[in-house]
């Protein structure tokens, strides 16, 4: 029985060896994974209403200032 034991212990530590020498010595090689393109994309500007209330504040104000700046004049 003593004989059986050390038997299949170096049948299981043999079998274990094999597996660790079975890709030999040389250096795995690893191919690379093909790589999909890349797309880029331009993210959409902001939408803003500062772009049409701007020039119609500065409007506003140079018709305020033209109606201010009359002349009194043209009632005598």
């Amino acid at each position: 029985m003593r004989h059986l034991k050390s038997l299949v212990l170096a049948t299981a530590l043999t079998a274990a060896a094999g597996q660790a020498f079975a890709g030999g010595f040389a250096p795995v090689v690893a191919e690379p994974a093909p790589v999909a393109p890349v797309v880029v994309t331009e993210p959409e500007a902001p939408r803003s209403t500062f772009g049409i209330l701007l020039p119609l504040a500065l409007l506003g104000g140079l018709v305020a200032l033209a109606v201010a700046n009359e002349d009194e004049d043209s009632e005598s």
